[in-house]
């Protein structure tokens, strides 16, 4: 007699656990939709959730990446790429044209962002503006030192 409410338990969980998965990619599933059809905010409500449900999954870390650049946030869409490539460096999901545009477009926007290559540009523009700075200010007070010599 043990068996039968064992087994009945055993069929719950195993239905459980299917309806569970099946509403994951059903999410997964919705939020490509929204993204696809330009929907961007409610695709961004629904991968926020995605995301809380399943933290490791490559596909959904990819689609993340896939939202991300479309919002034009490339240093995320960067970070949320090499997440899914570490989860499944073969990005086995995905599509291969659509993977391999999405990390051309990312590295095509990983000069243009500020942590990038123009990070260097402002740097240097700063380095530019403190030795100016610093000539003006040594200029101002040689000056001065001169005309104090000079009324002596």
């Amino acid at each position: 007699m043990s068996t039968v409410p064992s087994k009945f338990l055993t069929a719950l969980f195993v239905a459980f656990a299917l309806s569970l998965s099946a509403a994951q990619a059903a999410t997964l599933d919705q939020a490509t939709a929204l993204l696809e059809a330009g929907h961007l905010t409610q695709a961004d409500h629904v991968m926020a959730q995605v995301l809380a449900d399943q933290p490791h999954s490559a596909q959904a870390h990819f689609l993340e990446a896939r939202l991300l650049a479309a919002e034009g946030k490339w240093p995320l869409a960067e970070q949320e790429l090499e997440l899914a490539r570490r989860l499944d460096p073969t990005l086995s999901f995905a599509p291969e044209a659509q993977s391999q545009a999405l990390a051309n477009e990312v590295l095509q926007h990983r000069w243009k962002n500020p942590a990038g290559f123009a990070g260097y540009g402002q740097a240097a523009l700063a380095a530019l503006f403190v030795l100016i700075s610093g000539y003006l200010v040594f200029g101002v007070m040689r000056n001065r030192r001169r005309l104090s010599d000079g009324k002596n």
